[in-house]
């Protein structure tokens, strides 16, 4: 009797700690902890959102910037940080879900270690050609491809990054071949792909868009269910005939595991207020990128699908692991 009695007050106790977690916090400034330099596509989106979610949460919103590993050193620091909601990740696909699946001792996995709190924004993604290239259409290239077999090179920003799990997805259901070459970063990738040292390359909207203006580069296909009102022109890939081509480029935020439910509410709910706000959907939409928040719940069911999406194609397209 007296072990059930005490477990009926421990759980008591427990329920009335949840509320209390939320109305204490935040107790102090919130850091998001960035995982690439400033200026980058994920930087800049945080930055849009830091003075907004501060003024919900009625605490400073600090930036605090930690590249190297992929972002992994970053998501490594947070993951051990205590879990009371003011230090959190700002994580996307290669530093949540790519780079640690194609490790064979990954610092972490996601879902041991954090807490999904709320989706940021998704961002566009482009199947892009240089204009030296004959072909303008998806089909075009299919066509060319197939024609030619292993000719073509293929630029992505790093291995273990949504470009290059979007190109072997490509390859998968066109049967086309191709040379990859995988740079640091999107800057590099897109100098090349711009001087035509390589063929044709998988970017993200932001890092393009200029180059498509200029007519540097020709985009084929946004790669998602519909078109960019940034490219208005530009076709999607589910148009282009191929519905199975598509990948979402996300960034969100993430708390060390452990945080309690209240405190990841409240958080949710702040972001989600901050992207609300009509001048923070522009700035996101200058960037080619979608404000796109979500609950914990959600936003955990995303990943979930999201790693059993890109896990299925690394293992089809034999993806090899880094470090093998």
């Amino acid at each position: 009797m007296n072990t059930r009695r005490w477990l009926l007050g421990a759980l008591a106790l427990a329920a009335l700690a949840q509320p209390a977690a939320a109305q204490q916090f935040p107790s102090k400034p919130v850091t998001l902890v960035v995982p690439y330099a400033a200026g980058g596509n994920v930087d800049i989106s945080t930055r849009i959102l830091q003075s907004g979610i501060g003024d919900s949460l009625g605490q400073p919103v600090i930036i605090e910037n930690r590249p190297g590993a992929g972002g992994l050193i970053a998501g490594d620091y947070v993951a051990r940080s205590a879990p009371d909601g003011h230090t959190l990740f700002v994580g996307s696909n290669a530093s949540i879900l790519l780079g640690p699946m194609t490790m064979p001792k990954p610092p972490y996995q996601w879902d041991k270690v954090f807490e999904p709190v709320s989706m940021l924004a998704v961002a566009t993604n482009m199947l892009l050609v240089t204009p030296k290239q004959p072909v303008k259409t998806v089909a075009e290239l299919v066509e060319y491809g197939k024609k030619n077999p292993g000719k073509l090179t293929v630029a992505t920003s790093s291995g273990a990054s949504i470009n290059h799990f979007m190109g072997a997805l490509l390859k998968l259901k066109t049967g086309i071949t191709w040379t990859e070459v995988h740079y640091r970063g999107n800057a590099p990738a897109i100098n090349d792909l711009i001087a035509g040292h390589v063929d044709m390359g998988l970017m993200q909207l932001t890092d393009s868009r200029t180059h498509l203006e200029g007519g540097k580069l020709r985009a084929l296909a946004v790669l998602g269910p519909k078109r960019s009102p940034v490219v208005p022109d530009v076709p999607s890939i589910v148009e282009a005939g191929l519905p199975d081509v598509q990948g979402i480029t996300f960034n969100g935020i993430f708390a060390p595991k452990g945080t309690p439910p209240a405190v990841l509410d409240k958080l949710s709910g702040a972001i989600r207020t901050a992207l609300a706000k009509k001048e923070v959907i522009a700035k996101l939409g200058e960037l080619g990128s979608e404000a796109r928040g979500n609950t914990p719940e959600e936003f955990s069911k995303f990943l979930k699908d999201e790693t059993a999406k890109w896990t299925d194609v690394m293992q089809k397209a034999n993806i090899k692991v880094q470090g093998e």
